[in-house]
């Protein structure tokens, strides 16, 4: 006898978009963290043979899907100019998964630097999915997973500023990470 499993979604090759993740599923509390951790050790286990089969390379290619994430996920904020109400907008859709703050040494009295056609900002990462992966996993920073995570603040950030972004780390720890993000004006 043949069993044939009858599903009635649409499976959606390509392009990852957001607005199709369900806001609630069935099952407790319990069931979605068993989940998780199993998808954090699938996750890391390829990121790490990424990084095996392809080198630098593998950063690159993270980079630009974490990248094309951000995109999406920045079609649903508001359009801003303005670098620290992009930063809150940003955090109320990215801070679920990467929660983050602005943040500025106690010498300096704005959140924002501006350099000639470039606004800089601290941006400190705490409870950070990529980073609890990795600890997880017992991989190290800096490698293909937090390329995901700078690819998607910048696609984020040029999706709803209109602008061209890099995102660089200062530091990385086990509880936080500091990353400054440069946008630079004049389009991209």
């Amino acid at each position: 006898m043949e069993y044939q499993i009858e599903r009635e979604e649409k499976e959606i090759l390509g392009d990852f978009k957001p607005e199709l993740i369900p806001d609630a599923c069935g099952g407790g509390i319990d069931d979605y963290e068993e989940a998780l951790h199993v998808l954090m050790k699938f996750v890391g286990s390829m990121s790490s043979a990424l990084e095996q089969v392809s080198g630098r390379g593998a950063n690159a290619i993270v980079y630009q899907a974490g990248k094309r994430m951000g995109h999406e996920a920045g079609k649903m904020v508001e359009k801003t100019d303005e670098l620290e109400k992009a930063m809150q907008e940003l955090s109320e859709i990215l801070g679920v998964e990467f929660f983050f703050d602005m943040w500025k040494p106690t010498n300096q009295t704005e959140y924002t630097v501006e350099k000639g056609n470039e606004t800089v900002v601290k941006l400190i990462f705490r409870d950070c999915v990529v980073r609890q992966t990795l600890r997880r996993t017992g991989l190290p920073q800096k490698g293909p997973l937090c390329y995901l995570l700078y690819g998607y603040t910048v696609g984020a950030v040029e999706e709803v500023m209109g602008i061209k972004g890099k995102l660089d780390i200062d530091h990385v720890g086990p509880n936080a990470c500091l990353k400054t993000l440069t946008i630079k004006w004049g389009g991209k």
